[in-house]
């Protein structure tokens, strides 16, 4: 079980007057899923949520303003969690930057644990998240795009 993370009660959906709206974010009507995005929009702790989510490989519900579709693009991963392409590389989940603004690093676990772990940072808005399937895929583009500019000089 994860515990709730220290933000959350700040977030618009923990208030009681937003209570009504709880279900929406794990509905399966595209109207209520959208309702759950409005009030991420209005949210002071959006982009935590949006990070936690991806952080904790959330592929289910609407997460920090992210449905489960925008969640599992910025993974790449299907709806299993399993890894996944298809020649469609994430964006930045909080700025919608393109791929070629991504790039990958290598930084030390905060718990301790395995001494390393791979984020994607945004250069656009400077979003981190902890993912090894997006950074893998954001390697993935970077050696296509590198390949492309090779074989362009010949």
């Amino acid at each position: 079980m994860i515990d709730s993370p220290d933000w959350h009660e700040d977030a618009e959906c923990a208030k009681p007057e937003n209570a009504e709206y709880a279900n929406n974010f794990f509905a399966n009507k595209p109207s209520q899923q959208n309702s759950a995005k409005k009030l991420c929009d209005m949210c002071p702790v959006r982009k935590d949520c949006a990070q936690w989510a991806l952080n904790n490989k959330q592929i289910w519900g609407v997460w920090g303003g992210l449905d489960y579709k925008e969640l599992r693009r910025t993974l790449s991963v299907n709806w299993q969690g399993q890894e996944m392409r298809h020649k469609r590389f994430p964006l930045c989940p909080y700025c919608k930057a393109k791929t070629d603004s991504l790039d990958t690093k290598t930084v030390d676990r905060p718990e301790g644990g395995r001494s390393t772990m791979k984020v994607v940072y945004c250069n656009e808005c400077r979003f981190i998240w902890q993912s090894r399937t997006s950074a893998n895929a954001v390697e993935a583009f970077k050696a296509i795009q590198e390949k492309k500019q090779r074989n362009d000089k010949k």
